[in-house]
């Protein structure tokens, strides 16, 4: 039987480790062309060579997804190797641990640089390259129960707390204006997931919730059969611990 993404080309980015990681995995073994992103080239040899090992189709494309000239030719080689991208799912983020008062501009930059103008990066390229193949399109973003109301937020978080309010409302308006194009826009905001980052964040946190189960919620939201009739929707998951 053919996989749920038989033939579709997704580009995942943050994709050497964690959710990241997982996304494209999966998403090879549901038969799709999967180009995977990241700035840690060894990261992505590595779990490139885990895909093609198990039969799966992939491309390695070292970005910093920060850069604009690197994620236009990441489109491109996307474009020239497997041909207009289908699905996209924006998962790279940076955090950096700051007191607010001691927060230099220069850290602040870097993870707001990383987790939105990235973000906006490689969606307009998406959004670009997808109007201009006259297909239809999904982006699944990450953003973060961190960028929500509501939820705990913790000491030292401040600009990766906002550069996740930033994901989410770029994913609000994106759904708007991509139904112009039959381009669907989606988020996921995880809470803790055992991941690098998350130990690095907030270490004190206990949970049960993998990385795997992340990527099954991200694989429905790319998945058209499962869900073309939603666009605009930010799945909150709540781990648990």
């Amino acid at each position: 039987m053919p996989g749920a993404l038989e033939n579709k080309v997704a580009i995942v980015t943050g994709a050497g480790r964690g959710i990241g990681a997982a996304t494209a995995r999966l998403f090879a073994r549901e038969g799709a062309k999967v180009v995977l992103a990241s700035r840690s080239k060894t990261e992505l040899n590595q779990v490139s060579g885990e895909i093609e090992q198990a039969g799966g189709t992939c491309l390695a494309v070292p970005t910093d997804i920060s850069e604009e000239s690197q994620v236009q030719a990441l489109f491109k080689k996307t474009l020239e190797t497997f041909g207009p991208v289908n699905i996209l799912v924006n998962n790279a983020a940076a955090f950096e641990k700051r007191d607010f008062a001691e927060m230099d501009l220069a850290t602040w930059e870097s993870v707001l640089n990383v987790n939105i103008r990235g973000t906006f990066l490689c969606s307009r390229e998406a959004f670009r390259q997808m109007i201009a193949a006259g297909q239809k399109g999904t982006l699944v973003n990450l953003t973060s129960l961190s960028g929500v109301r509501g939820p705990e937020k913790f000491p030292g978080s401040s600009a990766y707390v906002v550069s996740k309010y930033g994901v989410l409302g770029l994913s609000e308006i994106l759904a708007v204006e991509g139904k112009l194009h039959g381009i669907r826009v989606n988020s996921v905001a995880p809470g803790a997931v055992d991941t690098v980052m998350l130990k690095k964040a907030a270490p004190f946190l206990n949970t049960s919730t993998t990385p795997d189960d992340i990527a099954r919620t991200i694989l429905f939201l790319a998945d058209e059969a499962q869900s073309g009739h939603i666009s605009g929707a930010n799945i909150e998951i709540f781990s648990n611990e």
